[in-house]
């Protein structure tokens, strides 16, 4: 079945702008509209939502790893980072991938968190020799996945990274997220020639989603901007959390929730059917005896026919044998289902 317009706002506002569809100047909404959730094996999704902004200058990397999660000087040609950029009381402005783009960086990030993250580099930026450009009309973002991705970038002509490595393409950059889970950052030239060439692979934003919260790696959308630390979304099980480099904004809080056991919260992932789609933020209920109590919200959703599937913040002693719901569909039961990894402080 074609995707539909609802497929495209799964989530709250992805694939599209507040009061309409998200526009990309290489690609119109109507083609994208008409992609399918169907497919099954290996498929290339176009990432709209996910913007990309370049940061230049000499102190970089000074700067940056004044400011994230992590650890900046680990950063190479051949190796991407995942991080988190945090106030100064730790909670998160965003999530993102950093890559090196020859003497640039690359930071890519859902675009409500790469919003917010920019507003506070400006500011603590203005005495530092650094710049920062948004470059969404130079680059375009694809998603692969599947179980036949490895052979479908082999048929692409690209080989295919391990977890954490980044490989330089034709055109752009090829990260390895997960098992059969990538992110390709092309410049515009070399999207518009895949997106032609490749029609039959091109699958919704929302099937590549759907993957990425399999894998339990979260974004952060406008309703969660500022409200949670990174173990509260579980970065430091993504190796996005760096305990061993010095000082950055935030650090004092993130080292209590490893040290001090001060978290008391953690990311799950459930799933329902139901044809309904919780935007972020929804709160879920957990049933204590014959009542139900605010426990947590969502974090992630994408539906798919009737699945849902979303990651959502909880209290970290919850068990297999607790009942939860949405608060907005309290006859639908959300059934816990494992993590890819383990969570630790």
């Amino acid at each position: 079945m074609p995707g539909t317009p609802n497929d495209l706002a799964i989530v709250n506002g992805f694939g599209r702008e507040p009061g309409g569809f998200m526009q990309s100047f290489w690609m119109s909404a109507e083609q994208l509209a008409q992609l399918s959730n169907n497919l099954s094996s290996a498929f290339i999704s176009p990432l709209p939502a996910f913007h990309l902004l370049k940061i230049s200058g000499a102190d970089q990397q000074k700067f940056l790893q004044g400011q994230v999660t992590c650890d900046v000087t680990q950063i190479s040609a051949e190796h991407f980072l995942r991080g988190a950029h945090c106030d100064a009381k730790g909670k998160m402005w965003s999530t993102f991938h950093l890559l090196q783009a020859g003497d640039d960086l690359l930071w890519l990030a859902f675009r409500d968190e790469l919003q917010a993250s920019l507003t506070q580099l400006k500011k603590y930026g203005v005495f530092a020799k650094i710049s920062f450009t948004e470059v969404q009309d130079q680059y375009a973002v694809f998603g692969i996945g599947g179980a036949d991705s490895a052979a479908l970038l082999s048929a692409l002509g690209y080989p295919q990274p391990a977890i954490g490595q980044q490989l330089t393409v034709a055109g752009g950059y090829l990260l390895g997220l997960a098992a059969d889970h990538f992110l390709l950052v092309l410049a515009i030239d070399e999207a518009k020639a895949l997106w032609q060439q490749q029609q039959a692979l091109m699958a919704a934003p929302t099937r590549w989603l759907a993957q990425h919260i399999a894998h339990g790696i979260p974004y952060l959308e406008q309703p969660l901007l500022g409200e949670y630390v990174p173990q509260q979304l579980n970065l430091q099980a993504l190796d996005a959390i760096s305990f061993t480099k010095g000082c950055y904004m935030g650090q004092e809080m993130v080292a209590r929730m490893k040290y001090l056991g001060k978290n008391k919260r953690a990311m799950y992932l459930l799933q329902a059917d139901t044809d309904h789609t919780p935007v972020a933020g929804t709160d879920i209920e957990i049933q204590l005896e014959q009542n139900w109590r605010r426990s947590g919200v969502v974090v992630n959703a994408v539906n798919i026919q009737g699945q849902l599937q979303l990651l959502a913040v909880l209290p970290n002693d919850i068990s297999a044998t607790d009942h939860f719901r949405l608060a907005t569909e309290p006859d639908v039961s959300l059934q816990l289902q494992p993590l890819p990894y383990s969570i630790t402080p």
